[in-house]
């Protein structure tokens, strides 16, 4: 049966749902890896995992965009979509009750007692919504609507040049 994926475009409903689903991961891993941070010298951490962590979010976006505008889709509702999941996960995940909490509260004490971890919290939460609008924004200015156009070659159209008669099954 012959594949016609590449001529139906994809249900915006489809790349909705698949987008909310990936951002709910996204988010979840997210913000499990989000707070990781190494020393540096003096009171300095480096928060490696907040870069992490929204290096994972935008390239799935970026992905999930691509992706839907290959087949067809739209490209900045599925974007939208896997950002607002990542969101909806990290906020529901540091909102937590105070034993099972993945975030840090946003206070004065916090930040006074761990600032790079303040911080790298205030990035991840942050982040998000900025990737949400900043991804999709570059998508559009793009142009990329549709799918991907590919370079055709000229010697696989051209007919064999050497006739083969088949009789009967046999060359």
């Amino acid at each position: 049966m012959p594949d016609t994926s590449a001529e139906r475009p994809t249900p915006p409903a489809a790349s909705a749902v698949g987008g909310v689903l990936l951002g709910l991961g996204v988010g979840a891993l997210g913000t499990a890896t989000h707070l990781n941070a190494a020393p540096l010298a003096g009171a300095w951490t480096l928060p490696w995992g907040a870069a992490l962590a929204l290096l994972l979010a935008g390239s799935a976006q970026w992905w999930w965009m691509r992706r839907t505008a290959d087949a067809g889709g739209r490209a900045l509702p599925a974007g939208a979509a896997v950002a607002v999941g990542a969101f909806t996960a990290a906020l529901a995940l540091c909102r937590l009750p105070a034993t099972d909490r993945l975030g840090l509260p946003w206070t004065p004490d916090v930040f006074a007692a761990m600032p790079g971890a303040a911080l790298a919290s205030v990035a991840w939460i942050a982040g998000l919504p900025v990737l949400g609008v900043v991804l999709p924004a570059l998508a559009a200015r793009g142009g990329r609507r549709g799918p991907r156009r590919t370079e055709r070659v000229p010697w696989a159209e051209a007919p064999n040049p050497h006739h083969r008669r088949e009789v009967d099954g046999q060359s």
